[in-house]
């Protein structure tokens, strides 16, 4: 295995950086729902206990790895982790136990996790979608970026098609490498 490990965040979101109301995403994108498990396939994911739980189960072919305070959750198919470097640790510990895993761990939600996670990512990979809903009270939201920071490539242009928006996808690429 490679020494040195990627952390990608994988996001879909708002043009206004919402990614969800508090409970799950609001559009769905067939195409892009691709795209993600093209991305993740092989890979531990990290996610916040409320993204869990919109996705409801694990995600085959990859570890989830929840991040939640409350020691007392567990979920068939999780692995808890209390904090950042423990999850991290897990994802390792994952990885080198996973004969065709990939040498990535994927940040893959809520707000709160792209938050605390995001000066450890190198890259990401987001879906920016041309609405901008509110989202409501418990409007989950991604960190904003500081420009000179990241190099940004867009990949693809998408029309809207019927109930479907617009979107995008974008690459963005930190200028200078942190590690994991």
């Amino acid at each position: 295995m490679p020494a040195t490990t990627e952390m990608v965040a994988v996001v879909a979101m708002a043009k206004n950086r919402v990614i969800g109301d508090g409970s799950g995403l609001i559009w769905h994108l067939p195409a892009d729902l691709k795209r993600v498990r093209s991305l993740t396939m092989g890979c531990p994911l990290i996610m916040g206990r409320k993204t869990w739980d919109s996705i409801g189960r694990p995600l085959p072919g990859r570890a989830s790895i929840v991040m939640t305070r409350d020691e007392s959750w567990a979920a068939e198919g999780a692995v808890r982790a209390a904090d950042l470097d423990t999850a991290i640790a897990r994802a390792h510990d994952w990885i080198a136990a996973t004969p065709d895993a990939r040498n990535e761990i994927i940040l893959f939600g809520g707000g709160q996790i792209y938050m605390t996670g995001l000066a450890r990512t190198n890259r990401i990979e987001a879906t920016v979608i041309d609405l901008a809903p509110d989202g409501g009270p418990q409007a989950a939201l991604f960190p904003e970026l500081r420009s000179a920071d990241w190099t940004r490539n867009i990949l693809e242009d998408v029309a809207a098609d019927g109930d479907v928006p617009a979107y995008r996808y974008e690459r963005l690429t930190r200028k200078t490498a942190v590690q994991v």
